[in-house]
């Protein structure tokens, strides 16, 4: 280089920055790439695991859920088919039982559903739900078998005796279904052939612990009252015994008014029904009785009863069956025809083809007596001393200090004859007939004895129960 010159002079050397790797980098580096690598997949599996882990176990959950309903399916498809349950019914019932079908169905509620169960060729009830509750389905998944809850029958429409079949059965109703069935029910029966117990009814009877099903239960409700019938089976397969317990019931015979109350108890066959003991009550008092209806060899009805009240009010019983629109004259006694408390026993007897016709055949005869009697509606004594005054017409009240008299009810017709009655010294007597629609016919004699030189008298009675009129 010159001197004084700035510039280096020119070498065979020359620096650079470029770092060339050799054969120990080159194999680091792929360690280094390996490792990554392989820490990557090892996150990757994790993750992956982490993720489907909770799936897998709900998949094996459903699997096992799967499988027990399967097996559920499998036990009642064998044990709950139509076959096996006639055949489980034919033997524990002892009559030949059919079922044409049986399903499961899981709405409107989770059930067994049977069509047309044939009971000993006698009877076929087309519908029976066996419910099953969703506790009751856990308990199947848990391996506590199968807990049923209530068999109920659907609208069914049987005659007396094959109700009576069904009774005779109950007894062994224990032995032929499931011992966690707590009750069996009709839902709406209707009673065929049997008038007096036309409607509606809901049947039903409930396992009692050890005793089984023993007695059967029978409810009938009107729009405010109630009749409930209790039949138990007998030693007798062709007898029950029943108890009724009515409240603001309509008898199916005699008046048609509502009693307060009915109790009773009896037995009843096909061919023999029998009422030990029954109380009828209300607002007029209370009537009691006993009666027996037997069917003879002809298979005709023969009715022997009795009836008795030792304290009937005749106001209380006359507006029931006179009934006025009237509030106010309702609750006043003095606007029916007869006040006073009777005493009567008596007997009633009937013949027919059918009961019912035999108790609507029947007559009813009774003698009564009468205490403090009251006729509304005229004044015999001033009948008897005015009798220009035509026959006493002019209203009023005659009050007795005793009446007899001869009841005879039947045919629709109620009679009072024989009547006595007295006041004092004037007695009156004669005879008054109520028909069916309340109206009155009949005479009535009135002497007012020595007091008085005057003639009897005589009295027609007629017009109804709620406007009663008399004249000569």
């Amino acid at each position: 280089m010159d001197y004084g010159s700035k510039e280096f002079p020119a070498t065979d050397f020359a620096i650079t920055t470029v770092n060339v790797p050799d054969r120990l980098d080159l194999r680091d580096m792929d360690d280094r790439n390996q490792v990554e690598e392989e820490t990557r997949r090892r996150r990757f599996d994790l993750s992956v695991l982490l993720s489907w882990g909770p799936r897998l176990v709900v998949i094996g959950f459903l699997t096992l859920i799967a499988l027990a309903l399967w097996e559920g399916f499998d036990a009642w498809r064998n044990a709950l088919s139509a076959g096996q349950i006639a055949q489980r019914l034919t033997t524990a019932l002892g009559v030949p039982v059919r079922v044409d079908n049986s399903q499961f169905a899981f709405s409107p509620t989770p059930r067994l559903q049977l069509t047309n169960v044939s009971i000993d060729n006698k009877l076929i009830l087309n519908d029976v739900s066996i419910n099953l509750g969703t506790r009751h389905i856990a308990q199947v998944f848990e391996g506590k078998g199968w807990n049923w809850g209530e068999a109920v029958v659907g609208p069914s429409s049987l005659t007396l005796d094959q109700c009576r079949v069904l009774l005779n059965l109950l007894p062994k109703l224990d032995g032929a279904l499931p011992h966690s069935l707590s009750s069996v029910r009709f839902d709406h029966l209707q009673i065929a052939d049997q008038p007096w117990f036309s409607g509606n009814w809901e049947v039903g009877t409930t396992h009692t612990g050890n005793a089984g099903f023993t007695m059967a239960t029978a409810v009938s409700h009107s729009e405010k009252g109630y009749i409930e019938i209790q039949i138990n089976p007998s030693s007798d397969p062709s007898t029950v015994s029943f108890q009724i317990d009515g409240h603001n019931w309509v008898l199916p015979f005699g008046p048609k008014f509502p009693v307060d109350e009915i109790v009773a108890n009896g037995t009843a066959a096909s061919d023999r029904v029998e009422l030990t003991d029954y109380s009828v009550g209300g607002q007029f008092g209370a009537v009691k009785g006993n009666f027996l209806a037997t069917q003879d060899a002809n298979l005709n009805w023969k009715l022997e009863g009795a009836l008795q009240s030792e304290s009937l009010d005749l106001a209380g019983l006359l507006h029931l069956l006179a009934p006025t629109t009237d509030a106010s004259d309702a609750a006043d006694d003095t606007t029916t025809m007869m006040q006073g408390t009777a005493a009567f026993q008596g007997r009633v007897a009937g013949r027919g083809r059918t009961l019912v016709e035999s108790v609507d055949n029947s007559l009813f005869e009774a003698p009564v007596t009468v205490r403090s009697p009251i006729l509304n509606g005229i004044n015999l004594g001033y009948a008897a001393t005015h009798p220009s005054n035509g026959g006493g017409t002019s209203g009023g009240s005659t009050r007795f200090s005793s009446m007899d008299a001869l009841v005879v009810a039947g045919g629709g017709q109620m009679t009072f004859r024989e009547i006595r009655a007295h006041a004092g010294a004037l007695a009156a007597y004669g005879q008054v007939s109520l028909t069916g629609g309340h109206n009155l016919s009949g005479l009535l004699h009135v002497d007012l004895g020595a007091t008085r030189v005057l003639a009897p008298i005589r009295v027609v009675v007629r017009g109804s129960l709620n406007h009663p009129e008399f004249g000569r």
